[in-house]
């Protein structure tokens, strides 16, 4: 399941949306659909730490480096996709942004 959230990340890079939208779309391709707040997205799974992380675990972020809440799609490496950065665009960055992620294992 992880691998096909990761891909799905992957395809948006370069898509103009937000963070939901982003989780919203990787996790429906594994045919989990959910789209809420970031915060929301604790819910569908069990945190990890993150020696435990591995690609398609999504990274929430109580402050994403702007102040508000984010939710990211880890893809391994130290990187995850963010959507709504970069002029509001999907791209990969680092998983430590902002107050740093709480990695979450969805379906498990």
């Amino acid at each position: 399941m992880g691998a096909t959230i990761a891909a799905a990340a992957y395809a948006q890079i370069g898509v103009g949306q937000d963070c939901t939208a982003l989780a919203t779309n990787a996790l429906a391709a594994a045919g989990i659909n959910y789209h809420g707040w970031p915060a929301g997205y604790l819910s569908l799974g069990r945190t990890v730490s993150a020696a435990e992380a591995q690609p398609g675990d999504l990274a929430y972020y109580q402050n994403g480096g702007a102040g508000l809440a984010h939710i990211a799609v880890y893809v391994g490496n130290g990187m995850a996709v963010h959507g709504g950065w970069n002029g509001g665009t999907t791209s990969l960055q680092s998983v430590n942004v902002g107050s740093g992620p709480v990695f979450i294992r969805v379906g498990g």
